[in-house]
């Protein structure tokens, strides 16, 4: 009690009828081992900010424990149906190298522009696409093959977000990219269509037409 006291680390109640007690600090203290149910981690519900609208999408603090649990700075981080890229948004800030793996272009384009948003343009030069057209020949064997995975690809190029609406009501919009022109101004956003061939007339005179019924 003496050494405790003389450590500063007795604790006197003001009621003299109150007990003395022994200051403890969390360094000191091991704490409690995780358990196999994480339910202490919030879900991306509509209103988090890191909601990009995907289906399986999955909160960074999910896989910011997964991956500073079970890795190293510079380790590899390998998501073999990366989704959204969440996995990979998280160990490129953790400084991870990682491996994304997917079949759709709306993931690769929903990675690549959520990879850009967070880190900035020049991380683009940190990583390579494998399986992405590269020329006219590679995006019109896309188009031929799947139209749909062709008018994904064809956004990510510009950094627009796929409008999520299903086939037949989307009024021949494909795509949005939203933007500021002046500083604190109004969000405005510009309208995409794609088309996997010829463009003609009556394609402008629809999309018109959709710009001037908003």
């Amino acid at each position: 009690m003496q050494k405790l006291d003389a450590e500063g680390r007795l604790y006197f109640p003001p009621n003299k009828d109150g007990r003395i007690r022994i200051k403890r600090y969390l360094d000191e203290m091991p704490g409690m081992p995780i358990g196999s149910l994480w339910d202490d981690i919030p879900t991306v519900n509509s209103q988090a900010q890191e909601r990009l609208g995907y289906q399986t999408q999955k909160p960074e603090a999910l896989l910011e424990r997964i991956i500073n649990a079970s890795s190293n700075e510079g380790g590899l981080v390998l998501d073999p149906f990366c989704g959204c890229g969440t996995a990979i948004a998280v160990a490129q800030r953790l400084n991870r190298r990682w491996i994304g793996i997917d079949i759709t272009h709306l993931a690769i384009g929903l990675i690549k522009k959520r990879l850009s948003d967070a880190f900035g343009e020049p991380v683009r030069q940190t990583y390579d696409v494998i399986g992405e057209p590269v020329d006219l020949k590679g995006a019109e064997a896309l188009a031929k093959e799947d139209p749909y995975q062709f008018q994904w690809w064809a956004l990510s190029l510009v950094g627009a977000r796929p409008l999520e609406k299903k086939k037949g009501a989307d009024q021949g919009i494909d795509g949005r990219l939203y933007f500021h022109d002046e500083k604190g101004g109004k969000t405005k956003q510009i309208i995409l269509s794609v088309k996997a061939g010829h463009v003609q007339a009556a394609y402008v005179r629809d999309l018109r037409g959709v710009i001037l019924l908003r």
